[in-house]
């Protein structure tokens, strides 16, 4: 169905219009003197083969120019001709550019003149927080997330994403118009390059009705396209310097291994063909430890008198990163650019490959150090190939099709044994590596010390899994200028997926199970999860609930822009069909089971598919030429996280039979997730360089997925069992304020701080298993209490400063020089005081009633700039928390701080008094400081300490 669907975008592209995210240049010429305008007076944009010519008003409009920096060049007969440099365009927006021309009686010479970037852009109806190429090179931070995360509406926690009180899944992120969300656990599968990109464009909300598929944000990257002329670039970034072995430090930074390499080669195909144009770019990341506050460890010899002494270990660990912890990916991206108008060619693609252990993995913590070399090892791919053909109809309108391919594969497993699933219970197999199992199927025990037990080398601990991601999609859309106020869109696109997945968490018994269950695989365990791959990790097209899933997710969008001199309008409706290939029981209190222990297939139905008209309306209306107000209103609609309704039969059936306490169970009906938002804002150009803006913005968010307990009927073959199911609600508020200094003299800056309030249901799906699992009665009672999310931070903010010399200005020895200061603040996020410890806790107070300490970082980035030969050398140093900051960015809920309280209770107490009094002070601080190393100050609750790295970047 979907090829037949894919071919008919194809044959009605020829007759139809796209935008993609380009932007467009309008303006006036007019005589230098009179004021007349010109009629008939050529401007193009150099270096394209953009242009046009003005109308009887003097008035020009040249639309579909990609983003990036031009240079806009007028001329007329008998004037002299005037050329505006560094205009900027941007996604999706209009750049006003007016031009005057002088009499060349009265003129000898061209004019050039320097285009300054508008403070206040008249033409944005919604939230939107722009990022320049020319912008990234100076700040201290490269990756997109943390850029991100200075921006108004945004909180990064635990390395995620949230935007204006949505929870992380929620946000788009697009590069060159693509999606590259992860469909299953959502956020970004696809590392950019740095030096790749041209722009950064960040929507909180109130985006127009042309992109869906996000109810909180959109994060989208537009990379950078060959120019006329030759550019190469050859960076590198490292930490090294500090040394090596971390017992060295410089400066008080620790060297975690780090190194960037980035090349970057654009330009012309055939050097005197400037119509087929390229852009390259490759990286290489290497990382020895993730960056992180560690004191080390350092207990030789160490035994538990309670224990016997052949369990003598010596706990060696360095300071300042964790052991076989490394990760290693590269990445490429590109474009060709083929310009034989009326037909435009872009054939674009990125390609990623990502290697990286585990160490201190999720479940075994630092307790792995003694086995760190059997940490869990990931390989991971993601592809995107996109093609991009444009048609340019009139000057007024242009064709343009896009059709891309998208695909993400990933594999966690053990990484001597690797997909050698067989292998993992055999001793002979495990002794090839050095692992001296006590014999096949079973695995080495522990070293107990102090009341904690450590992995012993060679214990198997990895489990397997892997994923395989693929799409296809085609893109239609229309663009048409009616006139100088009125710009028409109008769209669809189509994306067919195909998502595998393959888990089984005790891979340590497949050698066992296949040698005892040969016939009856599916019979094994039920830790096996799998679709799309049958029970042996073999791809599968077996259609049914061992097939592979095949959700669909189309739209169709129309929208209208009105841009006059005082009022821009853009209203616009999107027709959303989201066909999740979720399943659904005909009975969820009473299912059928087979002989074999799975559920019947007949109990199951798939859900139909969810069709939404979603209204958008967002308007600008301009109170002087210094001062404008905008607003926004939009309905959004988004498919959960494809985790949350997806798992194996097998999986779903013993769970739902052995009636188990599933934190992460699956969804069977879930409706995708609905927001509705509004905002109001002001934007005031205060004199010539200085600009702010306040907007007000509210979020009502419905239909978010919450673990639930779905209760048996009566002669059930059953009992209740955990499921996911929609129910959560949530709503926020906030205001944001930014500040923007344009560069005078050698000084540039902004400030960004958001006041928000987020609260709701739950803050994930997860958030009410506790609840359940410890009801003291069979039927829970389940009051929707609003309260706030965990990610909640009430304040927020950062503030940039940059200091630079620009060309000859200053000192020779300050020349072309800067210094750039991110600063960041927050207060903290939302969490709940609680008694006991493991599964016998008991909140103190109402749920999220505290708060985590505020949290303060400066990061710092100096560079200069010198010739050598025909290379433009920039040479920084890059510091991540200048001052190294002990920031605490999560505490123990038992206490509130970042010690967990065990040692102080009545436990604590007894056990430290038994080593005291049966075997002395020795063993008795043993105790203590074990504990204190493997629990609290191993506890990752502290941001990043500092990092400091030295970079050269050479340019021609």
């Amino acid at each position: 169905m979907y090829r037949k669907i894919l071919t008919l975008v194809c044959f009605v592209s020829l007759f139809t219009s796209l935008f993609a995210g380009n932007g467009k240049i309008v303006g006036k010429i007019v005589d230098a003197v009179t004021k007349e305008p010109l009629i008939g007076a050529s401007v193009v944009v150099t270096g394209t083969s953009y242009g046009a010519a003005t109308n009887i008003n003097g008035e020009y409009l040249i639309i579909n120019v990609s983003p990036g920096t031009y240079t806009v060049k007028a001329s007329y007969v008998g004037y002299n001709e005037t050329r505006v440099e560094n205009v900027r365009v941007y996604a999706d927006l209009t750049t006003q550019t007016d031009l005057t021309l002088s009499n060349r009686q009265l003129q000898t010479k061209d004019i050039i003149v320097v285009a300054e970037k508008p403070l206040i852009n008249k033409n944005q109806t919604n939230a939107t927080s722009i990022i320049k190429s020319e912008d990234l090179a100076n700040l201290p931070v490269r990756d997109v997330a943390q850029i991100v995360a200075t921006m108004t509406g945004v909180v990064r926690q635990n390395g995620n994403i949230y935007v204006r009180g949505s929870r992380s899944d929620a946000v788009a992120n697009y590069v060159d118009g693509v999606m590259v969300n992860d469909p299953i656990y959502g956020g970004s599968s696809t590392n950019i390059i740095n030096s790749a990109i041209e722009e950064i464009q960040f929507q909180a909300g109130g985006y127009t009705a042309e992109y869906g598929g996000a109810n909180a944000g959109i994060i989208s990257t537009t990379l950078r396209t060959g120019k006329d002329e030759y550019q190469f670039t050859l960076e590198g970034v490292t930490d090294n310097f500090v040394g090596k072995n971390s017992s060295r430090k410089m400066l008080g930074g620790y060297s975690y291994g780090s190194s960037q390499y980035i090349a970057t080669i654009s330009g012309p195909v055939i050097p005197s063909e400037k119509v087929l144009r390229f852009y390259l770019a490759a990286d290489n990341n290497f990382d020895r430890s993730r960056a992180r506050f560690w004191d080390g460890i350092n207990m030789p010899n160490l035994y538990d008198p309670e224990n016997s002494k052949v369990d003598t270990v010596s706990l060696i660990y360095p300071a300042g990163y964790i052991l076989n912890d490394a990760s290693e990916s590269w990445h490429t991206q590109g474009n060709l650019t083929v310009d034989l108008k009326p037909l435009l060619f872009k054939l674009s693609g990125t390609y990623g490959v990502s290697k990286y252990h585990t160490g201190w993995s999720s479940t075994y913590g630092i307790t792995d150090m003694l086995n760190s070399a059997r940490a869990p090892y990931t390989e991971s791919s993601t592809k995107t190939i996109n093609l991009k053909t444009t048609y340019v109809i009139s000057n007024e309108s242009y064709v343009d099709l896009n059709l891309n391919f998208y695909e993400d594969y990933l594999a966690t497993m053990d990484y001597d044994l690797k997909h050698n699933l067989f292998a993992y219970g055999d001793s002979v197999e495990n002794a090839k590596f050095g692992y001296t199992l006590p014999g096949d199927g079973q695995n080495l025990s522990s070293y107990s010390l102090y009341t904690i037990s450590f992995l012993k080398y060679g214990y198997q601990e990895a489990g397997y899994q892997k994923r395989r991601d693929r799409s296809y999609q085609g893109k239609i859309d229309l663009f048409y200028q009616l006139g100088k106020n009125n710009e028409l869109k109008a769209g669809a696109d189509y994306k067919y997926w195909t998502i595998r997945r393959y888990s089984f968490a005790y891979v340590f018994n497949y050698y066992s199970l296949w040698s005892n269950y040969p016939d009856a695989p599916e019979t094994w365990h039920n830790s096996l999860d799998n679709y799309g791959y049958d029970v042996l990790g073999n791809p599968s097209d077996e259609s049914g609930a061992y097939g592979a899933k095949h959700p669909v997710f189309a739209a169709a969008y129309i929208q209208d822009k009105l841009e006059f001199n005082d009022l821009v309008i853009n209203a616009g409706l999107r027709f959303d069909y989201i066909a999740s290939d979720g399943q659904r029981f005909k009975n969820p209190h009473n299912i059928k089971y087979l002989a074999n222990g799975n559920i019947d297939q007949s109990e199951l139905l798939n859900v139909d598919p969810l069709l939404q008209i979603s209204p958008r309306l967002g308007f600008s209306f301009n109170l002087t030429d210094m001062a404008k107000f905008h607003a926004q209103y939009g309905k959004f609609v988004q498919q959960t996280r494809l985790r949350d309704i997806y798992q194996g039969l097998t999986q779903v059936s013993q769970n739902i039979k052995g009636g188990l306490a599933i934190q992460n169970p699956v969804g069977f009906g879930l409706r995708p997730e609905r927001t509705s938002q509004f905002d109001l804002g002001f934007s005031q150009q205060l004199g010539e360089n200085l600009a702010i803006d306040i907007t007000a913005f509210y979020k009502d968010i419905k239909d978010q997925v919450q673990i639930r307990t779905v209760y048996a009927e009566q002669g059930a073959a059953h009992n209740g069992y955990y499921a996911f199911v929609n129910g959560d609600f949530s709503t926020s508020q906030g205001v944001e304020f930014r500040f923007d200094f344009r560069r005078v003299e050698r000084i540039a800056g902004s400030f960004s701080y958001t006041y928000s309030d987020a609260r709701g249901t739950g803050s994930s799906a997860t958030s009410g298993f506790y609840a359940i699992w410890q009801s003291p009665t069979a039927t829970p009672y389940f009051p929707q209490d609003v309260s706030p999310l965990d990610f909640n931070q009430t304040h927020r903010g950062s503030l940039n400063f940059d200091y630079r010399f620009i060309g000859d200005d200053g000192p020779a020895l300050l020349q072309n020089s800067g210094l750039d200061l991110l600063f960041t603040f927050n207060s903290g996020h939302n969490f709940t005081l609680v008694s006991g410890y493991a599964n016998a806790k008991v909140p103190l107070e109402p749920l999220n009633s505290s708060t985590t300490p505020w949290n303060f970082q400066i990061d710092l980035r100096i560079d200069k700039t010198i010739k050598i030969g025909q290379f433009n050398t920039n040479i920084y140093v890059s510091v991540i928390n200048l001052l190294n900051t002990k920031n605490i960015v999560d505490v123990f809920a038992q206490t509130g701080s970042t010690s967990d309280g065990i040692l102080q209770t009545l436990e604590g107490q007894t056990t430290y008094q038994n080593y005291l009094n049966k075997y002395g002070e020795k063993f008795a601080k043993n105790y203590v400081d074990l504990y204190n190393a493997v629990n609290n100050n191993n506890a990752n609750l502290y941001g990043p300490p500092r990092q400091i790295r030295v970079g050269v970047k050479l340019e021609y």
